[in-house]
């Protein structure tokens, strides 16, 4: 009995080597296949942004010259950063008739020059939208290092700024926390003082951290939120829409409304209630301002996380250390030869055997 079991043991001997050697195999395959995709993948990242994108001047212009209207509406999301969330928002938000929409931050995960590359791919086509989109930014959309706000103007258009549309003033700030200085909002915001803010009908203004008001939302904490509060109470703000809490809340303090609308795409705070992902809708009329939210389910593609491993991760490795790209490569190959050896010799020993 003993040579039966001799033989019997090598032959498992043989499967189980041929199993990791496959094994290693495969992953070499995905490793060459997933930077050959991020090379494919990589051009989509050029694209140009759609023509009605951004915070620039003639995206802005193109309501400023619009003749007055019965009504109007618009769209506010905030923290959309997701792999199949956003998207089915603006899948739903492309069947309703809006004037234009606001992002309120946070639509890139990181702020790096590679996850700002796949969102401006995300934007080339699964997130165009018909109309004016204009980016509030966020904490995560920039970083000291790496996506400075002045890169971030750059490639989208200035953080500050306001515009009038039917008769009422829109303003958008750049509200961050620490390390970043928020004067530049605090003095648009006196500057604004001295234009008759009265004049407008409604005024609302975006931004993506909100002031800490409430306990019915987590708010981080930043140099002048009081002075903030008593500059919207002077303005005379209707309406304050802010993003970073990743959910919804509602509080009125005095006379202006704060809509927290975060439930774009990024994972939800359910520990103060339960939460869910949505599009905020202003409709204004001459019967005043009309509320409403646009609920959807979460979604995960998995084609746009391979997608984003590739461009914002995979593609900026291999550009920025193309030399050790090139030798790592070398060995990975070398290594799968002598695999593939190795394997040629395994199948003929267990040929043997048998």
């Amino acid at each position: 009995m003993k040579p039966f079991i001799g033989n019997k043991s090598s032959k498992l001997k043989l499967i189980v080597s041929r199993f990791l050697i496959l094994s290693a195999i495969s992953l070499i395959l995905v490793f060459f296949v997933l930077e050959g995709y991020a090379l494919i993948v990589q051009p989509e990242s050029k694209t140009p942004l759609p023509p009605l994108f951004g915070n620039f001047p003639h995206v802005r212009e193109t309501l400023e010259k619009q003749e007055l209207k019965e009504e109007f509406s618009f769209a506010a999301i905030g923290d959309t950063r997701s792999v199949g969330t956003f998207e089915r928002i603006v899948e739903e938000l492309r069947d309703i008739k809006l004037d234009f929409a606001v992002l309120l931050g946070d639509c890139s995960y990181k702020g790096t020059e590679g996850e700002h590359n796949f969102f401006r791919a995300e934007c080339a086509d699964e997130f165009a939208l018909p109309f004016p989109v204009f980016y509030v930014v966020g904490n995560h959309d920039v970083s000291m290092s790496d996506f400075t706000i002045s890169r971030f103007e750059k490639m989208y258009g200035p953080s500050i700024f306001s515009f009038e549309y039917q008769r009422c003033l829109f303003i958008v700030l750049r509200i961050l926390n620490a390390p970043y200085s928020n004067e530049q909002s605090f003095e648009f915001l006196r500057a604004l003082l001295k234009k008759q803010p009265e004049k407008y009908r409604k005024r609302f203004v975006f931004m993506h951290i909100p002031p800490p008001i409430s306990k019915d939302f987590e708010a981080r904490k930043f140099a002048g939120s009081d002075d903030l509060v008593r500059l919207f109470d002077r303005l005379k703000i209707d309406y304050v829409f802010a993003g970073d809490f990743h959910g919804h809340a509602r509080v009125k303090l005095g006379n202006v409304v704060y809509i927290i609308t975060g439930g774009g795409g990024a994972h939800l705070r359910e520990n103060r209630s339960k939460q869910f992902h949505h599009a905020f809708i202003m409709r204004v009329d001459k019967n005043g301002v009309h509320e409403r939210f646009i609920p959807v389910d979460r979604e995960n593609h998995t084609e746009d996380r391979l997608e984003r491993l590739a461009i914002a991760r995979v593609y900026p490795w291999l550009s920025s250390n193309r030399l050790a790209a090139v030798l790592i490569n070398a060995a990975v190959l070398i290594g799968l030869i002598g695999l593939l050896r190795v394997l040629v010799r395994n199948v003929r020993m267990s040929r043997i055997k048998a």
